[in-house]
């Protein structure tokens, strides 16, 4: 027998909530990919719908249930290792997503004002802000780097950092809630529409403003990366995998890790000849390209000043020396050499990634190398990882940095979305930048984020980037007022819970208040 014939439509309202979930965990799928922009934005107004339609702890369950298995899924793809790190690292995303939902929630709930659509946007954007501070990986996984591939928006870090696009993007999520909600109210909900309409409106044309009245930044220069890769470096990868592995090396690994480095080292200086020989006033060498053992690194160094010497050319070297009679062996550092043949600065990796390389390093500079560069400009340098914490690079931003040299090395899960995070480090202070990049995408970029130079590692014949590189500095707010933005979104945030946890303590003792304290004595009837 059939059912009744409204079954159908009361199972659909139920159901919706769960498909929104589902759709809004596949959309995290694509947050590691060049397809992270419409993801940005409608993942989190669908993880919204669920959790404003559930009680508490069903929309906290669900959503850290759907986040964990979505992001571990993701992770398996993006980052080296076990399942268990990728899911547990998913975990703890996941504890916070939900968090945070389960926030707004108890705080705001279904139907709420339009000034309560201002609470998880401040919650979310604190919560990336002051997470990213104790975090190994940075900035690594902020919502405002889904929309990497739209320059008009990825202008506004110039002014916020990631904390006003991470804002927005969530506030849009709100507000489409808060709308679908009240949306028997017909024309009343215009106005609180059109607010967020006109503030992303500003937003866009600031960005394009911005792009369109910006012109040169300075005086170009030819610049070039370097990567040596293919058959010829299969030694040095294999002997590089063997020591991340753990594998023990005695002497003779040792010699021959060495040995099937010099051909790396050599085709490196070979290829800096060439390009020099070209017009190239700038090379820089992808991070750890050229390996040596530390007693023959001073050797390396003086043949690259020999070279910039004879030249004429600046020369960022980037080089991984090993020591192996101690546990930290790693020395992974960007030397810069001038048209004089002296070294004009060197630079040990600060961030080193969590794991092997964090386990084995010798500790890193104190900030990025900073100083100036005859017919160049002032050149700074970093090293891959260090990109992804923002904070590294306000004192080079101080000292005047025109051009930030960032050699790097990544690998084909995390590319090219590496180096579009790095670009957001121009644009926010303002300078250009160079990313030579081994297994990923390398890149000359200017301070508003303008690529004039793009190329694959996994695509390319031959790995040398070469552009002509307007190299100056751009003026930002961002450099001024550093990370405000995220700094109060999150005491905003603090504040709301505050006051709704003290207004609903006084709730409950005034309530308790008004309850009887002992049964009502009973009046008997008049006669």
């Amino acid at each position: 027998m059939s059912g009744h014939p409204d079954e159908g439509a009361r199972r659909l309202p139920m159901f919706m909530p769960w498909l929104a979930l589902g759709v809004g965990s596949g959309l995290l799928l694509l947050l590691n990919t060049e397809w992270a922009v419409l993801p940005g934005w409608w993942m989190g107004a669908l993880f919204l719908y669920f959790s404003r339609r559930q009680r508490p702890v069903v929309g906290f369950v669900g959503l850290l249930v759907a986040n964990t298995v979505a992001a571990g899924v993701a992770n398996l793809g993006v980052f080296p290792g076990s399942a268990e790190s990728a899911f547990g690292m998913a975990l703890g995303g996941a504890v916070v997503v939900a968090g945070g939902y389960l926030a707004d929630r108890l705080i705001v709930g279904p139907r709420g004002s339009f000034a309560g659509t201002l609470f998880l946007p401040a919650a979310m954007t604190g919560v990336e802000y002051f997470s990213s501070l104790g975090n190994p990986f940075g900035t690594w996984g902020v919502l405002a780097y889904t929309q990497a591939r739209v320059p008009v928006l990825v202008q506004l870090v110039s002014v916020t950092g990631l904390w006003g696009l991470t804002f927005v993007l969530v506030w849009f999520a709100t507000v489409a809630n808060w709308a679908l909600e009240h949306r028997e109210a017909g024309r009343r909900v215009l106005p609180g529409v059109a607010v967020y309409a006109a503030a992303l409106a500003a937003i866009l044309g600031f960005g394009a403003l911005r792009l369109a009245g910006a012109g040169s930044v300075g005086k170009p220069v030819q610049v070039a990366g370097i990567t040596v890769a293919g058959e010829l470096a299969t030694g040095r990868e294999a002997g590089l995998s063997r020591l991340m592995k753990g594998e023990a090396f005695g002497d003779e690994d040792w010699r021959a890790f060495a040995e099937a480095s010099r051909g790396v080292n050599e085709e490196l200086l070979r290829l800096s000849e060439r390009e020099a020989a070209s017009g190239a006033k700038l090379l820089l060498w992808s991070e750890g390209n050229a390996v040596v053992l530390a007693g023959e690194l001073e050797a390396l160094v003086a043949r690259g000043s020999a070279l910039a010497r004879e030249r004429g050319v600046w020369l960022g070297m980037s080089v991984a020396s090993f020591t192996p009679e101690v546990e930290r062996l790693l020395r992974n550092e960007l030397i810069l050499v001038g048209p004089d043949g002296a070294v004009a600065w060197r630079y040990v990796k600060s961030r080193p990634v969590p794991g092997w390389e964090a386990e084995h390093s010798l500790p890193g500079s104190p900030e990025p190398a900073v100083g100036p560069a005859s017919g160049v400009g002032i050149l700074g340098g970093a090293i891959c990882f260090d990109g992804d914490f923002p904070g590294v690079f306000a004192s080079a931003s101080e000292r005047g940095l025109e051009l930030l040299l960032l050699p790097s090395s990544d690998w084909e899960g995390i590319s090219p979305l590496h180096t579009r995070q790095a670009v957001f480090r121009a644009v926010e202070q303002g300078f250009s930048m160079v990313r030579q990049v081994n297994q990923g995408l390398s890149v000359a970029v200017d301070g508003y984020g303008r690529v004039y130079g793009e190329l694959d590692h996994f695509t390319a014949q031959e790995r040398v980037l070469r552009a002509e590189l307007p190299v100056g500095r751009v003026s930002t707010l961002y450099a001024r007022i550093g990370d405000a933005v995220g700094v109060l979104s999150g005491l905003a945030a603090l504040g709301w819970v505050l006051q709704a946890s003290l207004r609903g303590l006084v709730a409950r003792r005034r309530s308790a208040a008004t309850e009887p304290t002992g049964p009502t004595p009973h009046t008997p009837a008049t006669p």
